[in-house]
């Protein structure tokens, strides 16, 4: 990936909707780094045996700042549904190209994908869904890929495919 732009992969879409799997195979095939909020969500609870979404934004916001400064591309496996202004700011005062990967799932299908992940049934699932419909009526032109319900078993190729051909038209 030398002598190239710098990028970030960035998705939208709600909790379980299978942005970490595209994420690495993503990082996989090109040979990318991940900055993965969950881990940082997981850090937080372990370290206070609670957990406290003040101190998760704080560090998860100190360090992909950190990140963005470094200078090299990356993907930001997180949904960037409620946080895409804060996000895009960042990201462009770091000069970075943006990749948007949305996934556009119906609440069934997420549900689906909980069940046979072994999540636990949440309340939450009509928010985040909620968002990413709030997400795409507003900023649908910044989405590069869409990622539906018909498409969901070619997820990673797919994704792998417009990556390739997006940094090939960016070079």
């Amino acid at each position: 990936m030398k002598n190239r732009k710098k990028f970030v992969v960035v998705f939208a879409g709600p909790v379980g909707s299978s942005k970490t799997p595209i994420a690495f195979h993503l990082s996989y095939t090109f040979n990318l780094p991940i900055f993965n909020t969950d881990t940082i969500r997981s850090e937080v609870s372990e370290d206070l045996l609670e957990y406290d979404v003040k101190e998760y934004e704080k560090r998860r916001d100190k360090r992909l700042k950190e990140v963005i400064a470094k200078g090299n591309s990356f993907i930001l496996d997180g949904s960037i549904d409620r946080e895409w202004q804060k996000y895009k700011k960042w990201i462009d005062r770091g000069h970075y190209e943006i990749l948007v990967i949305s996934m556009d799932l119906s609440k069934e299908f997420i549900s689906k994908l909980f069940k046979a992940k072994l999540y636990q049934a949440t309340m939450h699932i009509d928010k985040w869904m909620n968002d990413h419909e709030t997400f795409l009526g507003i900023y649908e032109n910044v989405v590069d890929v869409h990622i539906t319900e018909a498409d969901f078993k070619d997820r990673l190729s797919l994704s792998s495919e417009k990556l390739n051909k997006w940094i090939n038209k960016k070079q």
